[in-house]
């Protein structure tokens, strides 16, 4: 489906709600009754002609009409459904309300509550929740997703899908009930999430569909009485499906559907997809608390993802060692930790070319190639930051080059002189995929089979697709570990240059002064963004800790990390978030004290050791920090830059690893808190700062 069609179905289906509730449209203040929903009079007792002519307060009563003006003043939405009873037909009947903002339009959606037992609803969703702590693994966590919210809803089918940087989606976790079809493997093309679909899950969390088939139903009247126009229900739960999406889902024999949303720091990540083959309605509680399953499962998914991140970099890290004082060749770097970085980086082949070493280790493209590839890059990519692409054969840089049988190539490039550079090169092979698409990738096909056919087994099987010419993805963690190995490599270079130039040139004590200063300079600066390494800083922490445990000298210790910084790197390049890097540096610098000391820990995390200085004034220097950043403005970066600072101070008895893991503890709190907030360690809480 793609995007026009989908606004088209939205424009066919204005101005009806399903059946499962009821619908009213106030003006903005809440004070005139403009539409309602034909069924009202079966969810809540009142008629709709009674309701236009009497107002809110005959729909729902005096002071819960005043109630609802007042919590909804200068506010987008109800903090929290009200839950009301009301006799309909004789019985009196539990119903939810909720309402939201949409433009100049209030909503307000009343759905009845069917009965579940809320401590069985508690109990079950605590139970899922500690198989959440217990999962160690992301795979293992959307395993017990699935299976958690399956028994929480009831669905036959629930799967997870999610979305890569093209907006394709892939099913990664999946549940069935005894005799469903599996949709196992399966992908489906962006076109079935266009951009103006993916968006509404921004607005509302989720999607509840009890019944595909159900009859629309009506507004009334059917046009907005000031605008003529259909009524905007995009934000409402209660808002039907397209015909086109109707014809999706019975294609795949749903009946019912429920779909709730997995955001990370960059958007939509994926969705939680639930499947019923028959008609199946579900009480609000319910789907609420399935909500509150998956926000809390992506959380959880995001921090293994993290950890699993941290653990990489950990054995990447491992095996460069600085080698202390013994600072080898990089020919000689190569030969020793060569295997083990093909394993670390899943890569067939590696080269390092530099003007006075040619080396390569596996599979690599022929001599003569690699010295045009590295001359193309030398041309076109000038920053410090890695080169990546997963389909060599389709790059304008590449296309036109020999590469033999390498597909996939991650390089980076490190400075070995004043004016030169050499070059890591890092080779993937092609990675032959079959996959299985729920619609044709690039065509207007639908999700339908002929009707001779079982729907769901031929529907995929008829639209498999190979993709071939591609590596597997390079991730961000592995671009951001390729340039710690170069920032190694460079250091080495030049203990190398050094060592020549003491051999050819000791009377020459300028030139070797320079080199001397150079070396230092890589040793204990970074690259980038020209602040303290973190084999600097951590020898800095070594020495005023020491101090500290001596004389009792008092100590804070400062972690902060740019808020979604990796949603700058993935919006507007790797170039941008260098400078976002850049300037953050020097003006984190500008505003400390000639005593505290800045370095860059590593990505986009940095460390300040505020020396001889208290808790206090070290939450004081984290503000005054917090609100530089804020405050800082990059060139070419519509929005503001933020970071979470955590602080913690020197205690008797610290070590390196003890009084990092408490700001490191803070800082994530700030996160979790909101971001662009100071966090003091545990143990001192209710000191936070910031927004």
């Amino acid at each position: 489906m793609n995007e026009d069609s989908a606004r088209r179905n939205h424009g066919a289906s204005a101005g009806a709600i399903q059946p499962c509730g009821a619908l009213l449209i106030l003006d903005a203040e809440g004070g005139r009754l403009l539409q309602v929903s034909a069924n009202l009079e079966a969810i809540i007792g009142v008629s709709a002609e009674t309701a236009l002519a009497e107002g809110l307060p005959a729909v729902l009563g005096r002071e819960l009409a005043r109630r609802l003006r007042r919590e909804l003043q200068g506010q987008q939405r109800l903090p929290g459904a009200l839950s009301i009873k009301r006799k309909v037909e004789g019985k009196l009947c539990s119903l939810q309300l909720d309402a939201r903002r949409s433009g100049e339009r209030l909503l307000v959606e009343i759905e009845p509550l069917i009965r579940t037992g809320n401590r069985r609803l508690l109990a079950t969703v605590n139970r899922w929740l500690s198989r959440f702590a217990e999962a160690g693994h992301p795979e293992d966590l959307l395993e017990a997703l699935v299976a958690g919210v399956a028994d929480l809803t009831g669905h036959d089918r629930v799967l997870v899908c999610a979305f890569d940087v093209q907006g394709h989606g892939a099913v990664v976790a999946q549940q069935c009930a005894p005799g469903v079809p599996s949709m196992g493997g399966m992908h489906f093309p962006a076109s079935d999430f266009p951009p103006h679909m993916r968006g509404l899950y921004d607005r509302v969390a989720l999607r509840s569909v009890p019944d595909v088939k159900a009859a629309a139903v009506p507004l009334v009247p059917c046009h907005d009485p000031h605008s003529g126009q259909p009524a905007g229900l995009e934000c409402t739960l209660l808002r039907v499906i397209s015909p086109e999406q109707r014809r999706y889902l019975e294609a795949m024999e749903v009946s019912s559907l429920l779909s709730l949303a997995m955001h990370g720091d960059a958007g939509l990540w994926g969705l939680v997809l639930c499947h019923g083959m028959s008609p199946h309605p579900i009480s609000p509680a319910v789907r609420d608390a399935a909500l509150s399953l998956v926000r809390m499962a992506t959380q959880r998914l995001f921090l293994l993802r993290a950890r699993s991140e941290a653990r990489f970099l950990q054995s990447v890290q491992d095996s460069r060692e600085l080698l202390g004082n013994n600072l080898p060749a990089p020919g000689v770097l190569l030969e020793h930790h060569a295997e083990e970085w093909l394993a670390l980086f899943q890569a067939q082949g590696l080269a390092l070319m530099m003007p006075a070493l040619e080396s390569s280790v596996g599979q690599v493209p022929e001599l003569p190639s690699l010295r045009q590839l590295v001359e193309c890059l030398e041309g076109s990519h000038r920053h410090p930051g890695p080169w990546s692409t997963q389909a060599l054969g389709e790059e304008p840089l590449t296309a036109d080059l020999d590469l033999g049988e390498a597909c996939g190539l991650l390089a980076v490039a490190f400075p070995v002189g004043q004016e030169q550079r050499g070059w890591l090169l890092l080779f993937r092979p092609e990675q032959r995929t079959l996959y299985s698409w729920a619609g044709r990738l690039g065509s207007d096909a639908k999700a339908a089979a002929p009707e001779a056919l079982p729907l769901l087994g031929h529907l995929f099987s008829q639209w498999q697709e190979e993709i071939s010419g591609q590596s597997a993805a390079w991730e961000r963690v592995e671009r951001l570990a390729v340039m710690d190995l170069a920032e190694d490599l460079a250091v080495m270079a030049s203990a190398e240059e050094i060592q020549r130039l003491y051999a050819s040139l000791r009377q020459e004590k300028q030139a070797l002064t320079r080199a001397n200063r150079r070396l230092e300079q890589l040793a204990h600066h970074d690259p980038l963004t020209q602040v303290w390494n973190r084999y600097r800083i951590e020898q800095a922490m070594d020495v005023e800790l020491s101090a500290a445990e001596r004389y009792g000298r008092p100590l804070a210790l400062l972690m902060f990390d740019i808020d979604h910084f990796k949603q700058v790197n993935d919006t507007y390049g790797h170039e941008l978030g260098d400078r976002v890097l850049s300037a953050l540096a020097r003006q984190v610098e500008n505003a400390l004290r000639g005593s505290d000391l800045l370095g860059r820990w590593g990505g986009e995390e940095f460390i300040v050791l505020a020396t001889s200085s208290e808790l206090e004034a070290g939450l004081g220097l984290a503000e005054r920090l917090r609100q530089a950043i804020a405050a800082m403005e990059v060139p070419g970066l519509p929005g503001r830059v933020t970071a979470s600072i955590g602080v913690a101070a020197w205690r008797p008895g610290d070590t390196r690893k003890s009084l990092l893991a408490r700001a490191d503890a803070a800082m994530y709190r700030g996160k979790q808190g909101g971001r662009n907030q100071v966090e003091v360690e545990v143990g001192c809480e209710g000191r936070s700062l910031g927004e």
